[in-house]
């Protein structure tokens, strides 16, 4: 990641902030900080009287999946973190596990560390050093960090004092992804400003989940909840990849940020001094208790004007700025089609890889060793395209020339599965030293690959990898080598086509769900979904679902402004739409109505399950999905038992044919969590598939209880007959012998009339 600082006025303050931290004798942090409210610039307010945070942060979760390895004489390698808008940092130390090679020469050999391009240490290679996996501490200097920093770890090796290969296979070592920060941070107390916003509710440089309480004056009602789901689908959007949890608390504070939604009748006594409204408000406040901490007011004056402040919030937060402010009108954005997902690539038309990077840098790699170029693909879940050759890739790409009978390549992987591998040349052979550069517009020199990525390794969220791999020159023994960076770019124009692709997918299947949260995310808006929760429901019933309407947000990058929420009393209300089900067990309104519909009925002390059988329907072997599902053996079944299980089921609607439902439940209502931990971790994830899916504890297993299935989306006629009779063999073998025949007795008779022309032709002469 690049280092982005932030203006000079900004890093002047923070500097001028550390030099404070070392002046332990001043009486100044002895006594409450005040909040400056009259300067525009929310950066650069004095620290707030609190206790240093304490955070030790692993290189994994800094996005480092395996261990660096470092390579040949000057191998290198780069990782970055960031530090939040309200926090500096006091205290920064490396905690290094790393093992070198034993053939480094120690004197000439070393190690390394820079932050930000500064030089943090120099570790020497030593006899001893080589002979075991070492563990070493450095200190940071806090002076050095800004908002987005790098760390870098350069190898300097050598394996002989005379004649060597740069990449001698010696010439290594290996830094253990388990190598932790240790980051003390104090706070700083911004201003009240909205012009900040999100921050510091949501910080775009805090890489780690969003964790974001949503508070409530009492027990609210379903229009409040409904504003609360809102808000949660946009912070949800913006975390992506984070994830996001909202913490629900009902007449009480958190001490951290916090969004808080108050009517005019409803003002819990810690809030008492906050005015009313006679409209719908956005105000931004410092925390009661403490000073560093800021709430989100969600103001007005009944349910309905929440609504208005929450969709207002999520359609206009560049236009907000200063403490407060009132909506007097919101204009919605035209509904988006079905489909129409910010997140996921479209079908109709072949998309260009610069819509699928925020800048056409992150499809360039440089360097004497050339990186990996990631792009990340979310498709709809229900593509159908089990007759299709794959996925067409269209690739264009440059990269500096190679030499003749070197052995350069580039490998192309999808979810870390092999794809294929194009084999570099230098376009130019003419040897012609007159070069044009490309104007705006121009089509620029570049080569061409047309390649099909097998759909069967097509999921929902891809991730392609392209790896260039371009060995330096080899001068030969004894003579010096160049070793010149290489650079390589993978052109914005290249195309991923999914036009052959139809909506269409059999059901049900939670995989879909886990993944993107299909079918509800087939509007962005989730214009076609009803979530169904209790009459009066308990605060981890409400938690579970605000965490899932940001799981929705995150998929679809846009706020879910058009769903219904009901309350199990209206459950007749829900009508042509996808349902999601959040109940524990204790709820026997939903689930007992719905519950010869369900394949599975999880109680506090009896679990019942549906009639099961091990089959799978062909369906899904086309597809090679949802073979993992354990198919429960047996007729229906009834098991007692006390321990603690939660469950996400899936089912066709009761009400309307051709409908999902999505039920997420548990014995008691404390384990719901549980269920958004399934499809919110990676490796859980994978495992939530056919129509039911068990939780208990860390252990994840997905079912399949029956052959029933039903199908959404569309085929045109000739895929759906071919696709039908392709199941039904004997059939097509009997239509293919009646066929036979019917073209042989057409044949039979056309001949006999042509014998019969001709013999009238004969006669006539």
């Amino acid at each position: 990641m690049p280092s982005i600082s932030r203006s000079a006025s900004s890093f002047r303050n923070r500097f001028l902030c550390l030099l404070l931290l070392g002046v332990t004798a001043l009486p100044a942090w002895s006594q409450p900080a005040s909040v400056v409210t009259d300067t525009t610039d929310a950066q650069s307010l004095p620290l707030a009287n609190g206790a240093a945070r304490k955070a030790v942060i692993t290189f994994e979760r800094l996005g480092i999946a395996r261990p660096i390895d470092l390579r040949g004489i000057d191998g290198s390698a780069e990782i970055g973190f960031s530090v939040r808008l309200d926090e500096i940092v006091s205290r920064a130390r490396l905690n290094l596990n790393y093992t070198l090679s034993p053939a480094l020469l120690p004197g000439i050999s070393h190690l390394k560390v820079f932050i930000n391009d500064e030089v943090v240490q120099v570790i020497p290679v030593t006899r001893e050093t080589v002979l075991a996996p070492q563990r070493l501490t450095l200190e940071l200097d806090p002076r050095f960090m800004s908002d987005y920093n790098k760390l870098r770890f350069q190898l300097i090796g050598h394996y002989t004092m005379e004649c060597e290969v740069p990449f001698h296979s010696s010439l290594w070592a290996s830094i253990s992804n388990q190598s932790t920060l240790e980051m003390d941070y104090r706070p700083v107390v911004l201003n009240n400003d909205l012009s900040i916003f999100p921050a510091p509710f949501f910080d775009v440089r805090d890489n780690s989940r969003l964790n974001l309480p949503f508070v409530f004056a009492g027990q609210p009602d379903i229009a409040t909840l409904r504003a609360a789901g809102v808000v949660a689908s946009w912070f949800g959007n913006h975390a992506d990849y984070r994830h996001a949890r909202f913490p629900t608390y009902l007449n009480g504070l958190p001490s951290r940020h916090a969004i808080v939604f108050l009517t005019n009748d409803q003002r819990p006594s810690y809030l008492a001094n906050v005015p009313k409204v006679n409209a719908p408000t956005i105000s931004m406040i410092a925390h009661p208790t403490e000073p560093s901490q800021k709430l989100l007011l969600i103001l007005g004056r009944n349910a309905a004007d929440l609504q208005l402040a929450a969709d207002a919030l999520t359609f206009g937060e560049a236009a907000m700025s200063g403490t407060s402010i009132t909506i007097k009108d919101v204009k919605y954005p035209t509904r988006k089609a079905a489909y129409d997902v910010p997140r996921w690539i479209p079908v109709g038309r072949p998309v260009r890889f610069g819509e699928l990077v925020q800048n056409p840098l992150d499809l360039q790699t440089r360097g004497i060793v050339l990186g990996g170029i990631a792009l990340n693909a979310r498709m709809p879940s229900d593509l159908f395209g089990w007759d299709t050759k794959g996925v067409l890739l269209n690739l264009k790409y440059r990269h500096t020339p190679v030499m003749d009978g070197d052995n350069a390549r580039l490998n192309i992987e999808i979810n870390d599965e092999y794809v294929d591998t194009v084999p570099l040349t230098n376009s130019r052979r003419d040897g012609a030293s007159r070069l044009q550069l490309p104007l705006l517009g121009e089509d620029m020199s570049a080569t061409q690959s047309k390649l099909n990525i097998p759909a069967f390794l097509v999921g929902s969220n891809n991730r392609l990898v392209f790896r260039f791999d371009i060995p330096p020159a080899d001068a030969g023994h004894c003579r010096a080598t160049n070793l010149s960076e290489s650079r390589a770019e993978i052109d914005p124009d290249s195309t991923l086509d999914l036009s052959k692709f139809d909506h269409y997918a059999a059901m049900p299947n939670l995989s879909f769900f886990a993944n993107n949260g299909f079918p509800f995310t087939k509007f962005a808006d989730l214009a076609e979904t009803t979530v169904v929760i209790p009459d009066q429901p308990k605060v981890a019933e409400i938690a579970t679902f605000l965490g899932v309407m940001g799981k929705m947000g995150a998929s679809t990058g846009a706020p879910a402004t058009y769903y219904k929420l009901l309350a199990a009393r209206d459950l007749e209300k829900v009508g042509d739409t996808d349902v999601l089900l959040i109940s524990d067990s204790g709820a026997k309104g939903i689930l007992d109505q719905w519950g010869k519909s369900m394949p599975a009925m999880i109680g506090a002390a009896e679990r019942s399950f549906g009639p099961l059988s091990g089959a799978v329907n062909a369906f899904y072997d086309w597809f090679g999905i949802d073979r993992s599902p354990k198919p429960i053996q047996g007729a229906n079944s009834t098991w007692s038992g006390d321990g603690p299980l939660a469950a996400i089921l899936g089912f066709e609607s009761p009400l309307t044919k051709g409908r999902s439902v999505v039920a997420l439940t548990a014995t008691n209502a404390d384990l719901l969590p549980d269920t958004l931990n399934a499809i919110q971790d990676p490796g859980k994830a994978r495992s939530v598939r056919g129509d039911l899916t068990l939780i208990g504890g860390a252990q994840v297993q997905a079912f399949r209880t029956s052959n029933d299935v039903y199908y959404i989306g569309h085929l045109p006629w000739y895929r759906w007959i071919w696709f039908y009779f392709n199941k039904h063999p004997i059939l097509v073998a009997m239509f293919g012998i009646i066929v036979s025949i019917l073209i042989a007795l057409f044949a039979f008779r056309a001949l006999r009339k042509l014998a019969a022309r001709r013999l009238k032709r004969d006669d006539a002469h």
